[in-house]
């Protein structure tokens, strides 16, 4: 759990609650106030809507994360009854000890037809473009979440990505620009915590659109844990107007990049689109040599050895890619290498395993020490 700093620390001693306006705005540039914070959303080409639910999907685990209340007005009354579980579930992985926001219930609304999809550009979101079921006809990237909103150059080469998918695939797309990230209140909690809700967030604000969202799995139902977005904390912010669902935990993720390099519409799109990194991400695309890059190299290896991204750069040699990768600590995304053992050529085996070697002394070490 994240250490509060003094002004959240004050805050909950005076019992101060985190207020969620009540007025509902409607625009394709809207701005609000969060907590003295100012927060601004766009999107060139769909009209969003900004309530009293999207807020709270947004802001509600940063305020209980600081030990807060969240209060308003009035609210869907199915996403208020929601919250209840997703605080069960948070304070079962996180101990938040949290409370229930405090809002009335108001009244439900109807859902639209269309169905949402987040995408990143990345392996999940792509593979969910392909083969979800339902099958989305929006696809939706958020600018200020993985990519900074000053990175300008970056984000036109993503939504020039975004469209050329969506053209390809016969669906339409959006792309919301938010400082959402920034604010003071939301960066108080990790973004493996927040991220869930986040992107929730932006179903709730295209709900003139879509009556569904779906978020893509990062895990398989093998191996999954504690995270912001998970199967069963997903659906956990819908309301009356928005479902929100997730998808692909049935299939593993080199199993997803195996249909998808086999897929004859899929193939092509993502040997010029493909899009997973975000510690050193160019205009290009990815750097090659992070812990997601790499991971992604290995398992092309494994599945498609002769498949080569337009996105992706190997001008350093994959073992030596491996071998200068710092220890991955968090379990969860360790499962990820653990896949690939014994599937590769010796040399990168041989790197993988001691990688995975070196993480699991101090996963272990940790451990002991908690």
């Amino acid at each position: 759990m994240p250490k509060p700093k003094l002004r959240d620390q004050i805050a909950r001693f005076l019992d101060i609650p985190v207020h969620m306006p009540g007025v509902i705005k409607h625009g394709n540039d809207l701005c609000t106030r969060i907590d003295g914070n100012f927060l601004h959303i766009r999107s060139k080409r769909t009209k969003l809507v900004l309530s009293p639910e999207a807020l709270g999907t947004a802001f509600l685990l940063p305020t209980v994360a600081m030990g807060r209340r969240l209060v308003g007005e009035s609210c869907d009354p199915v996403w208020l009854e929601n919250t209840q579980r997703i605080l069960d579930q948070v304070n079962a992985w996180w101990d938040y000890g949290a409370v229930q926001p405090d809002f009335a219930p108001g009244n439900p609304g109807r859902p639209n037809q269309g169905v949402g999809l987040a995408f990143s550009l990345g392996v999940d979101s792509f593979y969910s473009c392909f083969f979800a079921d339902p099958a989305p006809d929006l696809l939706i990237l958020a600018s200020g979440f993985d990519i900074p909103l000053e990175r300008k150059d970056i984000l036109a080469s993503m939504c020039n990505s975004l469209a050329t998918v969506a053209e390809a695939t016969g669906k339409d797309w959006t792309m919301i620009e938010t400082d959402l990230r920034r604010h003071r209140l939301f960066r108080r909690l990790s973004w493996e915590f927040s991220h869930g809700g986040a992107v929730a967030f932006l179903g709730h604000l295209l709900q003139e659109r879509i009556g569904s969202l779906l978020i893509s799995s990062s895990f398989d139902q093998d191996h999954l844990g504690p995270w912001g977005s998970h199967p069963e904390l997903d659906p956990c912010w819908s309301s009356s107007r928005l479902s929100v669902k997730s998808i692909g935990h049935e299939v593993s993720r080199s199993e997803k990049i195996k249909r998808l390099v086999n897929h004859t519409i899929a193939k092509p799109l993502l040997k010029r689109h493909l899009r997973v990194c975000w510690e050193h991400p160019t205009s290009l695309g990815n750097c090659g040599y992070c812990r997601k890059c790499v991971l992604l190299r290995m398992t092309l290896s494994w599945h498609a050895p002769d498949f080569k991204l337009d996105t992706l750069p190997e001008n350093i040699p994959l073992v030596q890619a491996i071998e200068a990768l710092p220890p991955i600590t968090d379990d969860l995304s360790l499962n990820f290498r653990r896949e690939l053992v014994g599937h590769l050529d010796p040399p990168v085996d041989r790197a993988l395993r001691k990688l995975i070697q070196r993480s699991e002394e101090i996963i272990n070490r940790d451990t002991a020490d908690a």
